[in-house]
C-alpha cells in the first residue's frame, strides 16, 4: 500500500512538468475559394508545383525539379527570401496535392529574454500543406488548408514574432489573398 501511495504522490508531483513539457499546439489554417470556371481550368492554374509563382502573387520565382512526388522546389519571395518545400503526394485524377516546408531563410532575429532567436521569412515551423479542386454547382472549389506549428521552440514565452498569432496570421494572409487574387485571374 505504501508503494502505490508513493507512485501515487510522485505522479502527481511529475503532472505539472508533463503538462508544461508539452510545448506549442499544433495550427490548422484551412481557407476555399468558389471559383466560376471549369474545375479542370483552374486545377491547371494550381497544379504545377514548378510554377508557384504563377498563381502565388506573394512569389516572384519558382525553381523546381518536376512536378511529380519528390519533387523539391525554392520559392523565392517579393523581398528576396526563400522558402524550399518538397512535393510529398500528387493525385492528378483527384485534383489534390500535398507538400511541405524543408527550409526557410531568415528575416533578422529578436532578443528573447537575453537570447537571440533566428525570424523565419514564414514565422512557422514544421509545415505541411494540401492544395484540392473540386467540382461545386456553378464552378470549382479550391481549398488550401495547413497544418503547422509557430516558429518559436523556446522555454518563455514566444516573442510576438514567433508566436501562434503570427504564425496563423501568415498563412492565414498568404491562403486568402492568393485564393482572391485566383478567381479573379480565372473569373475574367
Amino acid at each position: 500500500m505504501k508503494q502505490l501511495l508513493k507512485g501515487l504522490l510522485l505522479s502527481l508531483a511529475l503532472l505539472p512538468a508533463l503538462v508544461l513539457a508539452h510545448g506549442a499546439p499544433r495550427i490548422t489554417v484551412e481557407e476555399s475559394v468558389v471559383i466560376n470556371a471549369d474545375p479542370a481550368t483552374v486545377w491547371n492554374a494550381v497544379k504545377n508545383f514548378d510554377s508557384a509563382h504563377t498563381w502565388i502573387p506573394a512569389i516572384e520565382a519558382t525553381e523546381a525539379t518536376g512536378n511529380d512526388a519528390g519533387a523539391t522546389r525554392t520559392l523565392t519571395l517579393k523581398g528576396g527570401a526563400t522558402v524550399s518545400e518538397k512535393l510529398k503526394k500528387f493525385d492528378d485524377e483527384t485534383m489534390t496535392y500535398m507538400y511541405e516546408i524543408t527550409d526557410i531563410s531568415k528575416s533578422g532575429e529578436v532578443d528573447d529574454h537575453g537570447e537571440m532567436h533566428e525570424v523565419p521569412a514564414f514565422p512557422v515551423s514544421k509545415y505541411k500543406s494540401w492544395v484540392s479542386v473540386a467540382a461545386v454547382d456553378g464552378g470549382a472549389k479550391v481549398t488550401w488548408e495547413g497544418k503547422f506549428f509557430r516558429a518559436y521552440h523556446g522555454n518563455h514565452h514566444p516573442p510576438k514574432e514567433l508566436d501562434d498569432n503570427a504564425a496563423k496570421d501568415a498563412v492565414t494572409g498568404l491562403y486568402t489573398s492568393t485564393l482572391e487574387s485566383l478567381k479573379a485571374s480565372l473569373e475574367k
